[in-house]
């Protein structure tokens, strides 16, 4: 029981001082595996999945999602969002006013992002398929109607 007890404790510490190892938790790049995009008038909603590798998805599990935050900053903090809910493998991002209304269509302006991504899926309200890109370091230049 004591032995079992000891490990345990083990565990806990090195999981504790896991993040302190590698400096600050935001200088290690978020792998971004695949960005989903879905433009709702002047917002939209960022669906940003990624792997953070096993040991940090044990201490994520351990500790929740806060570590993420920073790394998620690093990408997106250009834009104005709210995260609206963040776990080990995926965050959904509430993105205001990423584009514009002019002359009945809406206009989304290129945005530079803080890393390159694998997949961006982009979703328009006027199309019922997607557009996929590849290997981007900025959100696409997309229009569609009102």
């Amino acid at each position: 029981m004591k032995k079992s007890i000891l490990i345990l404790f083990m565990v806990l510490v090195f999981a504790s001082i896991l993040p302190l190892s590698d400096g600050t938790p935001s200088s290690r790049p978020l792998d971004i595996t695949s960005l989903i995009i879905n433009f709702d008038k002047t917002d939209a909603t960022f669906t940003v999945n990624y792997d953070i590798g096993k040991i940090p998805k044990m201490y994520v599990l351990l500790f929740g999602s806060k570590s993420i935050e920073p790394r998620i900053k690093a990408v997106f903090g250009n834009l104005e969002y709210e995260i609206t809910k963040m776990d080990q493998d995926k965050a959904i991002l509430r993105v205001k006013n990423v584009s514009r209304l002019e002359k009945g269509y809406y206009l989304h302006d290129s945005r530079q992002l803080g890393a390159s991504i694998n997949t961006i899926i982009v979703y328009t309200p006027d199309s019922p398929r997607p557009t996929e890109y590849f290997n981007l370091n900025s959100t696409p230049n997309k229009f569609y109607r009102s």
